[in-house]
């Protein structure tokens, strides 16, 4: 097991806010401050130009942290959206953007000599290690065909879609790669939206235009790729049984959902049931969602699924799952009770009634205050247009779309309240899409990256006082050179054990930091770390002190 202490690399980031009168009651201090000035990001696409209520414009875009340059810190990937004046998608303005965070902990923006800057018309993101070499490459879905950009090691992409044998025409949204098989290599998930007719307009009841309804058209089919190596893929969508059905896919992400040892798949449909692709025997998947729970809300009825966190939210060692959904039809909260049982709990969990007026998208588990159970970000943003909020900083098209976010903290059992101080976070009322999550500044606790519809990108510092104390888990497979996606880790600490996934693919056409996060609460150190193996096969390693971030590697522990 390898250790480094703590090495923050923005002083002037990452002083506590605890000021009194700063944003909450009582002098509660704001939890997150918006740090994306400060951090060097300087990053406006105004979009949409055309004025023709192009629908892709609603559902985008989303953005990554990650490491693109191989020097340890996360460096930051945006994808753009864009058609000029005259509808046209292939811009040099709307290119990709990557920003490499440097030593003093500021970014610059390194597009144009990465590589990166892939010019389709963007949505989401995904990424891992395609070659095995060690180094992040990218996968970029698009409303058209998408992109696989291919790492050399130094924060440089060349694209390989064609030679990868990655063709994928349809509108993609979310994505994200997996070791489905676990054979040791990355393969590719990616869900499709809807079959789109550009000819065909939405309006509001009063006939002004507004973005088309998702009802108006077919839904598409998903689509799983299989790693054969020397960065080459083949479609086993057939085979695997993944194309047995359409939905109008928007968020996913993977886990054993039914506890036997097997990696299974979940898409968030909009306007449809989801999906739960269970993986039967290897290699076969049949859609077990309504059985299980997973589908429609406890009312029997499919909602406008988007954005998809999963996490132990209730402290049982299991996988919870939390959809964001549409305006008026609440956010949902589904439970696991017991290995492939999931209720709908979200009245209980505090979730339902905070969520019934907002749209959400991005969404994302996390410890904000170090205490030891897993908080909730929501980020909102309609897709219908009404009256705009005041404080609204926006033009006059975003304007009316613009919704604040939401920050939930749990009380370790699941039932969560609104953050009364949660700072610029929730304060910037803007039309948000994509969510990331991960450490950028290095000082242990978990920030947020937010894109927001209108094309800009937003760092938010989390300045949360803390409860306790972290602990970072890398787990890392040295045969492979790569993070073991798909892993779990769990650590005993202070007499309780806390469970998370080894896993980039969460929220909404984003990708976050894949290692484990814990908060330690009161506990001064850890006793213990064991590690699940995308295999099955478990490990046991010795814990320690606390605030730092450790890497296990597989072969090493008992």
């Amino acid at each position: 097991m390898m250790a480094g202490p703590l090495a923050s690399r923005i002083p002037s980031l990452v002083v506590p806010l605890v000021l009194a009168g700063c944003g909450g009651p009582d002098g509660a201090a704001d939890l997150f401050a918006d740090a994306t000035a400060a951090s060097g990001i300087e990053f406006t696409l105004e979009r949409p130009v055309a004025g023709d209520y192009f629908m892709p414009d609603s559902m985008g875009p989303g953005c990554a942290l990650f490491d693109a340059d191989g020097d340890e810190d996360l460096d930051l990937y945006v994808v753009c959206g864009y058609r000029d004046a005259q509808g046209r998608v292939v811009t040099e303005r709307g290119a990709n953007r990557l920003f490499l965070q440097q030593e003093d902990g500021r970014f610059v923006d390194a597009t144009e000599r990465s590589g990166a800057g892939h010019r389709g018309y963007g949505m989401g993101v995904a990424v891992g290690d395609v070659e095995g070499d060690g180094d992040l490459d990218l996968y970029v879905t698009n409303y058209g065909p998408d992109c696989l950009l291919l790492n050399d090691g130094t924060g440089r992409f060349d694209e390989a879609t064609d030679a990868a044998g990655l063709a994928n025409e349809s509108w993609g949204s979310s994505a994200g790669f997996l070791d489905y098989d676990a054979d040791g290599d990355l393969d590719l998930f990616v869900v499709n939206y809807l079959a789109y007719d550009e000819n065909e307009a939405g309006e509001k009841a009063s006939g002004a235009p507004e973005y088309a309804s998702p009802v108006m058209f077919p839904g598409a089919l998903d689509r799983l790729f299989e790693n054969v190596g020397a960065s080459r893929f083949r479609e086993v969508s057939v085979p695997s049984g993944i194309r047995a059905a359409k939905g109008r896919g928007l968020g996913c992400v993977f886990s054993d959902l039914d506890g036997d040892g097997r990696l299974d798949i979940y898409v968030a449909n909009d306007a449809g049931a989801n999906f739960a692709w269970i993986q039967t025997e290897e290699r076969r998947f049949v859609d077990r969602a309504q059985s299980m729970g997973l589908a429609v809300n406890a009312f029997g009825r499919p909602e406008a699924s988007m954005g998809v966190a999963i996490g132990d939210a209730d402290g049982d060692l299991d996988v919870d799952l939390f959809l964001t959904h549409l305006v008026r039809e609440t956010n949902t909260f589904f439970r696991q009770t017991r290995p492939g049982s999931f209720d709908d709990d979200t009245f209980a969990a505090g979730l339902r009634a905070p969520s019934s007026e907002l749209t959400g998208f991005g969404t994302a588990f996390l410890d904000v205050e170090l205490d030891g159970d897993l908080d909730l970000i929501v980020v909102n943003g309609r897709v219908l247009r009404s009256q705009t909020v005041a404080g609204v900083q926006l033009g006059p098209h975003w304007a009316p779309y613009a919704e604040p976010n939401q920050l939930f903290l749990n009380d370790g059992k699941a039932r969560f309240v609104v953050a009364d101080a949660c700072g610029a976070l929730c304060a910037d009322i803007e039309v948000s899409r994509g969510l990331a999550i991960g450490d950028v500044d290095d000082d242990g606790d978990l920030d947020a990256v937010v894109s927001n519809g209108n094309g800009t990108v937003r760092l938010y510092r989390n300045d949360a006082p803390r409860a306790g104390g972290w602990l970072r888990v890398r787990a890392l497979d040295p045969t492979l050179g790569r993070d073991a996606y798909g892993a779990i880790v769990e650590i005993e600490a202070g007499g309780k054990r806390m469970r998370r996934s080894v896993t980039p693919v969460r929220s909404y056409l984003s990708s976050s930091d894949p290692r484990a996060h814990f908060g330690l609460g009161p506990a001064e150190s850890v006793e213990a770390v064991h590690v699940v193996w995308p295999d099955g096969s478990r490990e046991s390693f010795p814990g320690g002190s606390r605030d730092r971030s450790i890497t296990v590697q597989r072969g090493e522990g008992e």
